[in-house]
C-alpha cells in the first residue's frame, strides 16, 4: 500500500510519550500559574513551530508516546484493563529488552537486543509485537516475533504511528491515516490478539496521544492549525468529549494519571513552556514556572523530566524540587525517550551524527 506524505510528516512530529504512574496531585504553591494569571496568548508562526518540533524529533520514541500504565512491565499475565504502550525499551521477568536498528545503535548496557528494525514494540507473553518504520512504497505494519527475532510474521498492515499503538483489554489499537487510497480506510483499528482478527473500530482521521483503561485521547487530523484541541472517546468511538482547547499549537503532549501535560511556544517568553490540564477537561490550564524548555519532556513515576538549554532537569509533579541532572554531550541537540527503572534513567540524545543511548544513575549522578 502506498504511503502518503501525511504519514511521513506524522513520523517526524509524533514522539514517544512519557510513561509511568502519576503521584497524587499536590496543591499549587506559587509553582503553577493559572492561564488566567499570565499564560501565553496569540498564535505562533506555523513554520517556526514546525521547525521547533523538528529540532526535537527522535527516531519515533514517543512521547511520544504514550499513554498510561507501565510500558516496561509487560509480564505474561497482563491484567484485563492494563495499558501497555509500545516503546523502545521493554522489561519482562527482570530482563530489559531493546530493539536494534543498526549495527551501532540501540546498544544499551545490560539490555537484551531483539533483532528487529523498530522503535515501537511491546512484549506480551512470549511474543514481541512491533511496528515497522515503512518506506516510500509500503505503509508501516504490525508484526509479531519471538524475543530472539524468530517466527517473524505479519499481523496487519493497517497500523500507522500516528500515536503509538497500545495493548488494551486483549487488543492492540492504532490509528491509520493516508490519502493514498482516497481516505476510505482511515480510522482507528483494533487487532484482537486472541482471535487474530483486525477490524476498523472507529471511522475517521485521528492522531492518538494517549490511552487509559476507558478512553482514547486524540486530536482530529483535520483540526485547525491555530491552536490545540484534544478529545477523548470510548474504545467503541462513543462519548466523544473535548477536554482541551488551547490557543497555541502544542509541541508535545503526554496523557498521564489525572492530567494532560503539553508544551507550547509562548510569545510572551519567546520559548516553550510546560502546561497541564485536568484529563476530564474540568479546571484551569496551569503553567509551570520552569525556565524556557526545548519542548521535549516526559512524566515518569510522579516526576517530570525535561530539557532546558543544554541540560536535563527533573521536578515533582506539582513543580516542586526542580533540580539539574546532567548536561547533554557536546554536539547533542536534544534528549528524549526517558524511562526510569531501579534508580537508572534511560534516554537517548540526538546529534548530527545520529542517536546515542545512555543511562543515568540518579543515586551517583553518573551518566554512561
Amino acid at each position: 500500500m502506498k504511503r502518503s506524505h501525511i504519514i511521513i510528516l506524522a513520523l517526524a512530529l509524533v514522539l514517544v510519550i512519557g510513561v509511568g504512574g502519576l503521584a497524587l496531585y499536590a496543591e499549587k504553591s506559587g509553582i503553577l500559574i493559572s492561564e488566567t494569571e499570565g499564560g501565553p496568548s496569540g498564535e505562533k508562526d506555523q513554520e517556526e513551530n514546525q521547525a521547533g518540533a523538528s529540532d526535537t524529533e527522535g527516531d519515533g520514541e514517543q512521547a511520544d508516546g504514550s499513554g498510561e500504565g507501565d510500558s516496561l512491565g509487560t509480564d505474561t499475565a497482563v491484567s484485563e484493563n492494563e495499558v501497555v504502550p509500545f516503546t523502545f525499551l521493554a522489561e519482562k521477568n527482570g530482563v530489559l529488552y531493546a530493539a536494534r536498528k543498526t549495527a551501532d545503535e540501540r546498544d544499551i548496557d545490560g539490555a537484551e537486543i531483539i533483532p528487529i528494525n523498530s522503535d515501537l514494540f511491546a512484549i506480551l507473553g512470549e511474543d514481541v509485537y512491533y511496528v515497522t518504520p515503512g518506506n516510500d512504497e509500503f505503509a508501516p505494519e504490525l508484526r509479531r516475533c519471538g524475543t530472539d527475532g524468530n517466527n517473524d510474521v505479519s499481523v496487519t498492515e493497517f497500523v500507522s504511528p500516528l500515536g503509538s499503538p497500545a495493548f488494551v483489554n486483549g487488543a492492540i489499537y492504532s490509528a491509520y491515516y493516508t490519502d493514498a487510497d482516497g481516505g476510505i480506510n482511515n480510522g482507528i483499528y483494533r487487532y484482537d490478539i486472541g482471535a487474530g482478527t483486525t477490524v476498523k473500530a472507529i471511522e475517521g482521521e485521528y492522531i492518538i496521544f494517549g490511552y487509559d483503561d476507558a478512553h482514547i485521547y486524540y486530536s482530529e487530523a483535520q483540526s485547525a492549525d491555530s491552536g490545540t484541541e484534544l478529545y477523548r472517546m470510548d474504545y467503541d468511538g462513543g462519548n466523544k468529549t473535548k477536554i482541551l482547547d488551547f490557543s497555541v499549537p502544542a509541541d508535545s503532549i503526554v496523557v498521564d494519571g489525572s492530567y494532560v501535560f503539553f508544551t507550547a511556544f509562548s510569545d510572551k517568553d519567546q520559548c516553550y513552556k510546560l502546561y497541564r490540564s485536568p484529563k476530564d477537561g474540568n479546571g484551569n490550564i496551569d503553567e509551570y514556572a520552569f525556565e524556557c524548555m526545548s519542548g521535549k519532556f516526559d512524566v515518569i513515576d510522579g516526576r517530570i523530566y525535561f530539557q532546558a538549554d543544554n541540560s536535563v532537569y527533573c521536578a515533582m509533579i506539582n513543580g516542586d524540587a526542580e533540580s539539574k541532572l546532567f548536561d547533554l554531550d557536546e554536539g547533542s541537540r536534544c534528549a528524549f525517550g526517558f524511562l526510569s527503572r531501579g534508580g537508572l534513567l534511560y534516554f537517548s540524545e540526538q546529534s548530527d551524527s545520529g542517536v546515542k543511548n545512555y543511562k543515568y544513575d540518579e543515586s551517583t549522578g553518573e551518566k554512561s
